[in-house]
């Protein structure tokens, strides 16, 4: 099972990856449950959407006149994008693309579905595998909706298991599914003059557009939307992964995003076509289960645990030691009821945002309570020594004094290097709560410069 677990965690990194230059920090929005009510106009100046239409493309450098493509004559994507499918529904898409990326860690080429209506795209196992440059075991298909949420399926010898990933809020609330961000992008992006026609293989004309995002330069390459028009009463945007998919301006007029450029990498979309294609999620076990199970079962092993840490306790004859065990039993108590209540949440959603080590490492009070633990267990160690110490020099043993003085020197300045560990550890918790890549960023950095313990090398 823990090859599973990695696996899923390391394409879950991946697939938020891919998302991360489009969406801003999620918050907690009572769930849509009306019909969307008619579309208000974004712009109320007259100069601002002049301004924003003079910087569409032109139709004439999006499409090879000498191919017709219709014009649809009412929307045809979009109307669905607050229809939330459960982790045992199932998923149609009606487009299959093609894309090719170019980075300095390698190459690849694969494809994934796109469902033009309510903007759900999945990658099956095929499209992974591709992208996979050494073999695993099980198969996975992973799809994504127009939340950016992530439901993700597992087949392997050991069950079906299936969780979510970047759940949390209610439909449809990211920028790319308003106006705002259309907006933003047609005035912000700003055409180049560099156009590529078909040729070199490229089967889709293609205007540049250039820009900042995030303070890094970015290109982004739109295309004739072919019979696509998006219902802007419900949607500015249907893109799968890798951000390519389609966009509509404030003006209301729809455009294909098939490239995308910036620091070195390179994202094209080498074709689209009409598919139809379905995956079901019926015969998946949730993941929350199978964890429930687990921490029901390690329940019973930990009650027994808490039960010969008490005896342990109440049988020392030092008080001070008695005093440091029976604190360690209550933080360990402490741990464990967050652990339950966070493992009950997660048996009911299968969420990883409601696994039990995603939310403890990303809180404050269980990240105090794990460090508390931890120096109340040094602070065990140097009162054992110390009662050790204490009897070697009764004995005038002077190897046993010289030993224990060490040990004691040694855990304490573990207890001062861990203290100042846990300080900034929780600063940057605090520090960068709305920031999760800036925070584990920073984490990763203190772990790898200061989170090593030393060892107490004590003849």
């Amino acid at each position: 099972m823990k090859k599973i677990v990695v696996l899923i965690l390391c394409l879950s990194i991946s697939g938020f990856a891919q998302q991360k230059s489009k969406a801003k920090p999620k918050t907690n929005i009572p769930l849509i449950k009306d019909e969307p009510k008619p579309a208000v106009p974004i712009l109320t100046d007259a100069d601002e959407l002049l301004e924003i239409k003079s910087n569409e493309p032109n139709p004439n450098d999006l499409l090879d006149i000498t191919v017709s493509i219709p014009k649809p004559k009412t929307p045809n994507a979009g109307q669905s994008v607050y229809n939330e499918i459960g982790l045992n529904g199932e998923f149609t898409f009606n487009k299959k693309i093609g894309f090719s990326v170019n980075a300095p860690e390698g190459d690849l080429v694969s494809y994934f579905y796109l469902n033009t209506k309510n903007g759900n795209s999945m990658m099956d196992w095929k499209g992974l595998k591709e992208m996979l440059t050494e073999t695993v075991e099980g198969e996975m298909t992973q799809i994504k909706n127009s939340n950016n949420d992530f439901y993700q399926y597992t087949k392997s010898s050991e069950g079906n298991f299936a969780m979510k990933m970047g759940s949390g809020q209610s439909m449809v609330v990211h920028d790319l599914q308003t106006g705002m961000l259309s907006k933003q992008f047609f005035k912000t992006f700003k055409k180049t003059g560099n156009k590529v026609g078909k040729v070199g293989g490229n089967k889709y004309p293609r205007v540049e557009y250039s820009g900042i995002s995030e303070g890094k330069k970015m290109s982004i390459w739109l295309s004739h939307p072919q019979e696509i028009l998006i219902d802007t009463k419900f949607t500015y945007s249907i893109s799968g992964y890798w951000g390519l998919g389609f966009i509509a301006s404030p003006t209301g007029k729809t455009y294909m995003i098939t490239g995308i450029e910036g620091e070195g990498v390179s994202i094209f979309m080498n074709y689209i076509e009409n598919t139809s294609a379905n995956f079901s999620g019926k015969g998946y076990k949730p993941m929350g289960e199978m964890m429930g199970q687990a921490m029901a079962q390690n329940s019973v092993e930990m009650n027994a645990a808490m039960q010969q840490m008490y005896a342990e306790a109440n049988a020392e004859e030092d008080p001070k030691l008695k005093q440091l065990k029976l604190q360690q039993i209550e933080q360990t108590e402490k741990l464990l009821k967050n652990a339950n209540s966070n493992a009950t949440n997660f048996s009911q959603t299968s969420d990883l945002q409601d696994a039990p080590f995603v939310k403890d490492a990303n809180s404050e009070d269980a990240m105090v309570n794990y460090y508390n633990m931890m120096l109340t267990s040094l602070d065990q160690s140097i009162r054992e020594h110390q009662l050790g110490l204490k009897e070697a020099q009764e004995n005038n043993d002077a190897k046993s004094t010289n030993r224990y003085t060490c040990l004691i020197n040694c855990t304490s300045n573990e207890k001062n290097r861990l203290e100042k560990v846990k300080a900034q550890h929780i600063k940057i918790l605090s520090q960068y709560k709305n920031d999760g890549e800036k925070r584990d960023e920073k984490i990763n950095q203190l772990m790898e410069t200061q989170g090593m313990p030393m060892a107490c090398e004590c003849e």
